[in-house]
């Protein structure tokens, strides 16, 4: 049986922390352009168990708004749909990532 020491399960912990920090920090620093502030909304539906392995949908939606040199709104939405199957151990044996984006442009604002 392999023992770890309290420093090798603390460093482990510090360098998952580290990791998950960036991988957050990354694509919100991916775009350059200058945006609204984006709303994003996470759904987890519950998971169902079928023969000892469980099943979780996770639903992200993010939505931007841009104003184009002409005065119209371009709205960008991206809605990222993500399914997950883990055995009874927790071990991922499926993931399915479905990504839809949806591109309106609505009319220039009257100004009065």
């Amino acid at each position: 049986m392999i023992r770890t020491t309290l420093t090798q399960r603390l460093a482990l912990l510090g360098v998952s922390g580290v990791l998950a920090a960036g991988g957050a920090l990354l694509p919100s620093s991916a775009f350059a352009a200058p945006a609204a502030a984006p709303t994003a909304a996470v759904q987890t539906a519950p998971g169902h168990h079928t023969g000892g392995t469980t099943t979780s949908v996770k639903i992200e939606t993010t939505t931007v708004k841009r104003t184009l040199s002409d005065g119209r709104v371009k709205v960008i939405k991206t809605t990222t749909v993500t399914k997950t199957t883990k055995n009874r151990h927790g071990k991922v044996i499926k993931k399915t990532v479905e990504r839809t984006v949806t591109v309106r442009f609505l009319p220039a604002p009257e100004d009065d």
